[in-house]
């Protein structure tokens, strides 16, 4: 039996690198790749000694996991993009960012980030 579109497609990882990448891997295997890349980029950031690169990388990804184990939201992220890309106005734009950032605040809110 598949979860319902509100249920969790897997439980929330901890705020890990090696937690975040199985949660990636088993939600959309196409971005471990991308995932893999951008850590070898913070990993060089965060040798330079400026500023906090990891810190960046697990919030970003933490929030990536979360928008996308629920399939529901997953899913309206996508067609908010995509209302975004066919606006026609500034007016429709403005509508379309609110309701994306109201979802993502909503999404994210309860997370333990770093």
């Amino acid at each position: 039996m598949s979860p319902s579109s509100s249920e969790p497609l897997l439980p929330r990882p901890a705020v890990t690198v090696e937690a975040l990448r199985v949660a990636v891997d088993r939600l959309d295997p196409e971005q471990t790749a991308r995932f893999d890349k951008e850590f070898a980029e913070f990993k060089e950031a965060a040798a330079s000694g400026v500023g906090d690169p990891m810190r960046t990388f697990l919030r970003s990804w933490s929030l990536w996991v979360e928008r996308n184990r629920l399939p529901e939201t997953a899913s309206r992220v996508r067609e908010l993009e995509v209302a975004m890309g066919m606006a026609k106005t500034v007016e429709e734009s403005r509508a379309v960012a609110v309701e994306m950032s109201e979802l993502l605040y909503k999404v994210s809110a309860d997370l333990a980030l770093p």
